[in-house]
């Protein structure tokens, strides 16, 4: 495959011979086989209310002590039905998945479900958000009370058993698209692979080799947000090892973590930077690459405590939606051109729907924990989002 030059986001200090690792990946081919369907939810729970910690035991507290001063146990699941596999993408053995957020309310039943990003077949949006508002919970209870539970997050797998490998026309597809690109027509490169990503038969092997491939036309379009974003979808398509099912082995999806925290931290998206270097950090075998990383993640930490405003320029993609974690307590909105709706800020134990200020300062209680920003406005809106510093 074509090497890939790592744009630096700070001084790295990498060497030709690490960046070099994705030159020496090959495409294992193999007939993709055909059988029953199934699909999958794997729910990853987050054992934290959706109201706010006590005022007047916050304002006694120092700011060494405990945050978060209640009784609280988590919401568990009773019930969970599985999505339907839509027909359509079964019989073309069309393989993807869904990632959504959802708060449980005080009845234990999924309120607000979101989908963040999904892969593959859009009837795989439709099954799961189904799916998931059939979902039931015995309620959280906080002080003996029912209470919500915010920040749930799943992601819904749609995976045909026994299915693996890539179909023939898949790596005929797949080779001309590379031919190309290492011929250096990029153009012409990227018009082949949009033709191949529209194909409406492949499967979770062939979306993780796709992805894989687009992360490098990205990077040679000098273009990180399509990068970081393919990149991304390329880690939750990759199944997992201890299921082993894993599309690409541990040394590159630790590549992949060490490229994306680059990349976020270009960006201006530190928590999304810190998740992968928290990942990376939980692989067996990779303490070279995390002392590498390490001074860029420390780069991040040094400016999130800064007293310098954090920007981050957002252009709305088609579905009129974005999405952020937050770093800091306050944000505000600049440079809005376009129209945007309302922002949803959505923390460990607080959530709040207001409509789009310019310039306006949204200040989140300490209490509130970490916070996501779910924003909504016409596609093609510009604008900043400025994390804005303490004083």
């Amino acid at each position: 495959m074509k090497r890939v030059t790592w744009k630096k986001v700070f001084s790295t200090g990498y060497s030709q011979k690490q960046v070099a690792k994705r030159n020496a990946l090959s495409l294992t081919f193999a007939a993709a086989l055909s059988s029953s369907v199934a699909g999958s939810a794997v729910a990853q729970e987050l054992s934290i209310p959706c109201d706010e910690v006590e005022e007047k035991a916050l304002a006694e507290a120092k700011d060494d002590e405990v945050k978060r001063i209640s009784a609280f146990t988590p919401a568990a699941p009773l019930e969970r039905v599985d999505p339907k596999y839509p027909s359509s993408a079964a019989r073309k053995g069309r393989e993807g998945w869904v990632r959504l957020s959802y708060v449980i309310d005080e009845e234990g039943r999924v309120k607000d479900p979101v989908v963040e990003d999904f892969f593959g077949s859009p009837s795989f949006k439709k099954s799961a958000l189904s799916a998931v508002k059939k979902w039931q919970y015995s309620p959280a209870i906080k002080d003996g009370e029912p209470t919500q539970q915010c920040h749930q997050a799943v992601q819904m797998d749609f995976s045909m058993v026994g299915k693996s490998g890539a179909t023939r026309k898949f790596i005929k597809a797949y080779k001309n698209v590379d031919d190309i690109f290492k011929a250096g027509d990029l153009e012409a490169a990227d018009e082949a692979f949009q033709e191949l990503e529209s194909w409406d038969t492949l499967n979770r092997y062939e979306n993780a080799w796709l992805l894989n491939l687009e992360s490098q036309l990205a990077n040679e379009q000098g273009d990180i947000e399509r990068e970081a974003r393919s990149l991304t979808r390329l880690l939750a398509s990759n199944g997992q090892k201890r299921f082993n099912n894993a599309v690409f082995d541990e040394d590159y999806i630790a590549y992949v973590l060490q490229r994306k925290i680059l990349l976020d931290a270009q960006r201006g998206y530190y928590a999304e930077a810190l998740k992968s270097y928290s990942a990376l950090q939980e692989m067996d075998e990779q303490e070279t690459r995390e002392a590498e990383i390490a001074p860029i993640v420390d780069k991040i930490n040094a400016s999130i405590a800064s007293d310098i405003n954090l920007q981050v320029p957002v252009s709305m993609d088609d579905d009129g939606r974005w999405f952020h974690t937050l770093v800091r307590n306050k944000f505000a909105f600049n440079n809005v051109q376009g129209e945007l709706d309302t922002v949803e800020v959505r923390c460990d134990t607080h959530r709040e729907k207001f409509t789009v200020a310019e310039d306006h300062i949204w200040h989140i209680p300490q209490s509130w924990g970490q916070c996501q920003v779910m924003v909504k406005g016409d596609s093609d809106t510009t604008f900043n989002l400025v994390e804005v510093a303490e004083g």
